[in-house]
């Protein structure tokens, strides 16, 4: 008889589980650590983002005009909401996170 040991949980099938390792979108990454102030961990790394008729839109070290598609507005706000879910992060954290891209709209 076998039997099967666990190094922990599956990941969950939300997108943004840190669990789920290389499956989480590069651009994501580069996005949250911008938007964490962390140093880049991808290439190429965003230097700045622009909400512009509900798009995040980024500049890079690769091209520095925000004419790199992200995404919707809602879809950013609920990864960030998913990905710090699923971090365990403190909601005050998550919604401070949404608030700062939000604000790079005014």
């Amino acid at each position: 008889m076998t039997s099967q040991h666990s190094a922990g949980p599956p990941p969950t099938t939300h997108p943004m589980d840190p669990r789920r390792g290389r499956d989480l979108s590069p651009m994501f990454s580069a996005f949250l650590c911008w938007l964490l102030g962390l140093e880049p961990m991808t290439s190429p790394a965003i230097t700045g983002i622009v909400v512009s008729s509900n798009c995040v839109l980024a500049a890079t070290d690769q091209n520095p005009l925000f004419d790199q598609h992200l995404g919707s507005l809602e879809n950013f706000e609920a990864n960030i909401r998913g990905w710090g879910e699923a971090c365990g992060a403190d909601a005050g954290m998550v919604e401070s996170l949404v608030a700062r891209m939000r604000r790079t709209d005014q």
